[in-house]
């Protein structure tokens, strides 16, 4: 049984908890928030204790990872309590908010040799993963051009309006694109240079990225917070090359559609939640004392280029994301 401290209540912890109670072997033994997790923990009807900081919950519970669902800003001083007690960290994305960070929490990890995941989610839903395995395959051919939306209002949801705080989110291309440039990267291999417009007041941003992957193929990434409150997030990708399409859209009654020659194939593969999936993976790897599939090390490189579209954005030039130093 692998026992959770939950650090957090807001979207992604409620997010989380429905996955984590359909698993036998975990149990969520104690949630956190500084403005107390009681109503939480009856809208779920957990049996869990509650506390207002992360360090008191991992010092009086018996547990043997922590979930960290909370604001970005506030990820590295939550993994250095669990790290100081020895438990095992599943992180939400992004890591940190910046490379420095992010190479501070790696270091206190490596330090207390515990386990951790970072929560790169797009991989583990079934069409995108699909879409990798086709490609991988060769379905689409040499490599020419990937696309990826990410459509959404503005997220109101954040607490004190953090998102809204580009010191506290990292904006946009941060928070959002980070999404599809890890998938892309993970998909098509590293990335030469970058090249991003954003347009938008404020936190109702809008922003482009163009990649140069280094095997030749173009990317191109659109994400968006400047949608209207009506609006639905909507989804979009596409893999093509030079003898076939593979493409995913949120939008299709059948999203995952391949088309090679003459023949087109169309399907539904999404039994299983992406979140669902990633957690399990992170449980399967306590269990087995193996390395998480997306470690500090990709996180890093996500954030690269997130961080490569954010100084393209405000400088009007390509960067290289190699340029892009902790």
């Amino acid at each position: 049984m692998q026992r959770l401290v939950l650090a957090g209540t807001g979207f992604m912890a409620e997010t989380h908890v429905p996955q984590w109670q359909r698993m036998d072997d975990v149990s969520v033994e104690a949630v956190v928030s500084p403005s107390g997790p009681e109503p939480f923990l009856d809208r779920h009807g957990l049996d869990a204790a509650a506390y207002t900081d992360t360090v008191t919950a991992c010092e009086e519970s018996d547990a043997d990872a922590v979930d960290v669902c909370t604001p970005t800003h506030t990820h590295a001083d939550i993994v250095d309590a669990a790290a100081d007690h020895g438990l095992a960290i599943f992180c939400e994305k992004p890591l940190a908010r910046s490379l420095d960070e992010a190479a501070a929490i790696r270091d206190t990890v490596r330090e207390a040799g515990v386990q951790i995941m970072v929560g790169h989610v797009l991989r583990y839903f079934p069409q995108y993963a699909a879409a990798k395995r086709e490609v991988d395959a060769g379905v689409v051919g040499r490599p020419g051009v990937a696309r990826a939306r990410r459509l959404s209002p503005f997220p109101q949801w954040g607490s004190a309006n953090w998102f809204a705080d580009p010191d506290k989110s990292g904006g946009v291309f941060l928070d959002l694109a980070i999404h599809d440039l890890d998938y892309l990267r993970w998909v098509w291999g590293d990335v030469d240079r970058v090249f991003a417009r954003r347009t938008g007041d404020g936190a109702r941003q809008h922003g482009t990225v163009t990649l140069r992957f280094a095997n030749g193929a173009t990317g191109y990434v659109e994400a968006s917070w400047a949608q209207p409150d009506s609006r639905e997030l909507t989804t979009s990708l596409e893999f093509a090359g030079d003898e076939g399409v593979v493409a995913v859209d949120s939008e299709d009654a059948r999203p995952y559609r391949e088309f090679t020659g003459d023949e087109v194939t169309v399907e539904s593969p999404v039994a299983e939640d992406g979140y669902y999936r990633e957690l399990a993976h992170f449980v399967d790897c306590l269990e087995n004392g193996i390395a998480p599939d997306v470690g500090i090390g990709e996180a890093m490189a996500a954030m690269r280029l997130s961080l490569a579209a954010r100084r393209s954005a405000a400088s009007g030039t390509p960067v290289a994301p190699a340029e892009v130093d902790a």
